[in-house]
C-alpha cells in the first residue's frame, strides 16, 4: 500500500467511524475498532486511543456510551449477573453474593482479575460433580488441616509409649545386676567402667517417660488448637457452600449445563456483535409486524 492509497483508508476510516459515531451505531463502531486492531496489530485497549488522537475526555465518552449498550445486553443475556454502571460484575443478588469479574468494554469480556474470581468457576464444577456430598467433602478437608498437626503429635506420642512399654523394668534389672554377687559383683562393676567417669556420659534409655509426658502435653494444645481452628473456618465454609448452591441453581435454571454457561462466557464478544448485527433486523421485522397488526 502506497502513501495516496493509505492516507485514502484512513480518510476513509475517520470518515466512516465519525458516521458510526453521529449515527449511534454501536456495530459499525466495533467493527471500526476491530478492524483496526487487525490492520495495526493493537490490542484492543490501545485502539481507541489510536483513533480518537490519544484524547483521554473523547476515551472516556466513547468508552461510557459503548459500555451502557454492553451493560443491557450482558444482563438479557446472563439474566442472573448484575452489572454495575461501572462494569462490576456480580453473580446473583442474594446475601453474600461473589463478584464475578469485571466487564471490558473494548475486548466484550467479563475479565477476572483476581484469584476469588477465578475460583469461581472451578468451585462450580468440583459442586456439579457431586452436590450432595460438596459441604461434607469441604468440611471433611479442613477437619484433616485443621488436626494435622494433632495427628502428628499423635503419632509420636504412641511410638514413644511403646517404646516404654517395650522395657517396663529396665531400670530394676539395671540395678539388681549391680547389686548382684556381693563383693565380686563390686568388683565386676570396679572393672568393667570405662575409664571415662560414667557420671559424665549417662546412658539414655529407650523409653523415656518424659518424652511421653511432654508429647501429652503438646497433643491437648494441638488439639484445643485445631478444635477452634475447625469451629471458626466451619461457619464460613458452610456460607460459601450456600452461596455456590445458589451460583449452580441460577445455572441451571438458564442453561442446560454448567459446561454451556461456561461456553457462553467464552463467546460473550461473538454473540453480542450478532445480537448488534440482528438489531436493525429485528426492528424491521417488529414494525413489520405492526403494520400488519
Amino acid at each position: 500500500m502506497d502513501i495516496e492509497k493509505s492516507l485514502d483508508y484512513q480518510k476513509r476510516f475517520f470518515t466512516n467511524f465519525a458516521a458510526a459515531w453521529q449515527d449511534h451505531s454501536d456495530l459499525d463502531l466495533y467493527r471500526g475498532i476491530d478492524a483496526t486492531a487487525d490492520a495495526l496489530r493493537l490490542d484492543l485497549s490501545e485502539v481507541p486511543g489510536y483513533i480518537l488522537a490519544y484524547d483521554k475526555q473523547a476515551q472516556s465518552e466513547l468508552r461510557a456510551y459503548l459500555q451502557k449498550g454492553l451493560i443491557e445486553w450482558l444482563q438479557t443475556y446472563i439474566p442472573f449477573f448484575e452489572v454495575s454502571a461501572d462494569g462490576i460484575v456480580m453473580f446473583g443478588d442474594w446475601y453474600h453474593r461473589r463478584q464475578f469479574g469485571v466487564l471490558d468494554v473494548w475486548t466484550r469480556q467479563i475479565m477476572q482479575y483476581s484469584e476469588a474470581e477465578r475460583q469461581i468457576l472451578p468451585d462450580l464444577e468440583t459442586y456439579a460433580a457431586d452436590p450432595e456430598n460438596y459441604l461434607k467433602k469441604r468440611l471433611a478437608s479442613l477437619h484433616d488441616d485443621a488436626y494435622s498437626e494433632a495427628d502428628h503429635l499423635q503419632s509420636r506420642l504412641e511410638k514413644a509409649q511403646a517404646a516404654v512399654a517395650a522395657e517396663p523394668d529396665a531400670p530394676t534389672r539395671s540395678n539388681r545386676d549391680r547389686a548382684g554377687g556381693g563383693f565380686k559383683g563390686l568388683m565386676k562393676n570396679f572393672i568393667d567402667q570405662p575409664e571415662e567417669d560414667a557420671a559424665t556420659t549417662p546412658v539414655q534409655p529407650s523409653g523415656d517417660g518424659s518424652e511421653v509426658a511432654t508429647l501429652q502435653s503438646q497433643l491437648s494444645a494441638a488439639r484445643a488448637e485445631a478444635q477452634a481452628r475447625y469451629d471458626e473456618e466451619k461457619r464460613q465454609i458452610q456460607v460459601e457452600s450456600a452461596v455456590t448452591n445458589y451460583e449452580y441453581q441460577a445455572i441451571i435454571s438458564q442453561y442446560s449445563s454448567l459446561k454451556q454457561f461456561e461456553n457462553s462466557l467464552q463467546h460473550i464478544s461473538d454473540s453480542y456483535m450478532a445480537s448488534l448485527a440482528a438489531g436493525p433486523q429485528l426492528a424491521t421485522q417488529r414494525e413489520s409486524d405492526d403494520d400488519n397488526a
